[in-house]
């Protein structure tokens, strides 16, 4: 089971300040749409709340997040680095995630809230996955395979905060979510272009080499812990080693995405535009952690 207290706002916060102006992946969300696997569920987060349908069918699902509200608009007006997100003393409060959890033992979204308001961590609760954070326009997904039964959407950022103020669930980022038997057949699980292994020690193995393009990645967590997955590019004229020895912002690099979580022993999919160079890739909440990769995705 997941604790709350896994560092879930400082991962995308050290993401976040590594990238100074870039995003990769900022094409049109139409396009987008026309080209994730099975059925599309479109979420919107901002401050504090989740736009999305309340009803979707089982089968294959991909969750794709859209970042609105504060980092949308300070985005828009130029604004880089922590400062996009910042606000009131909290330095996460327009950052957001999300979490696709399902409730068992016929548990609904008012006891997910009340057990979060005690500080308790529900058996009930199997975590599924989710995407994680990306400066908007761009967007970030999940692609998973869902059965029908009762769902919660969550921005667990801020749960590990001592300061309870912070918590994104806390203030409303929570939503209510029925899958209910799909009338037709679902689509098939995609063929992915690289499938990520992560074994003990949060080490990284690769199919395949990256090349520049869409990627459909299948991230596969054989270790018994919940990681995420995220990327950055590191910019033209730095190396990996170069960037990973920096902190704070680094002007130039960019991100195509990642993961908010991938349960222990699971997996879930996510499709990434990658750009040709050096990234670094890892599954802890900082990306500059020892156990981060260095990797070149070659060209198309």
């Amino acid at each position: 089971m997941m604790t709350r207290r896994m560092d879930f706002l400082l991962g995308p916060l050290a993401l976040l300040l590594t990238i100074s102006h870039t995003s990769i992946g900022q094409s049109t969300r139409a396009r987008d749409a026309n080209r994730l696997p099975g059925h599309l569920v479109e979420v919107t987060a901002a401050e504090f709340f989740l736009r999305a349908p309340d009803t979707i069918p089982s089968g294959l699902t991909t969750f794709q997040l859209i970042q609105a509200g504060l980092v949308a608009d300070r985005v828009r007006d130029g604004v880089t680095g922590q400062a996009a997100v910042a606000d009131k003393g909290d330095n996460t409060r327009g950052m957001h995630m999300l979490w696709v959890v399902r409730l068992d033992s016929g548990k609904s979204i008012a006891d997910l809230h009340r057990a979060e308001e005690a500080g308790e961590t529900p058996r009930w609760v199997r975590h599924m996955g989710g995407p994680g954070f990306m400066r908007p326009p761009g967007s970030t997904n999940a692609t998973m395979l869902l059965e029908p039964g009762n769902y919660a959407l969550v921005c667990y950022v801020g749960s590990a905060r001592a300061n309870r103020a912070r918590y994104h669930l806390l203030h409303g980022m929570f939503r209510a979510l029925t899958v209910i038997p799909a009338r037709s057949n679902s689509a098939a699980l995609p063929t992915p272009d690289v499938v990520v292994r992560v074994t003990a020690g949060n080490v990284l193995s690769f199919s395949k080499p990256l090349r520049a393009g869409r990627l459909v990645i299948h991230v596969q967590n054989e270790t018994d812990s919940h990681i995420e997955f995220k990327a950055v590019r590191v910019p033209d004229g730095m190396s990996g080693k170069q960037f990973m020895a920096q902190s704070g912002d680094v002007e130039g690099a960019s991100s195509p995405g990642g993961l908010s979580n991938v349960p222990p022993q699971s997996w879930v999919m996510t499709t990434l535009d990658f750009i040709a160079g050096e990234h670094i890739i890892g599954t802890r909440p900082s990306l500059r952690h020892p156990s981060s990769q260095i990797v070149t995705v070659g060209p198309r």
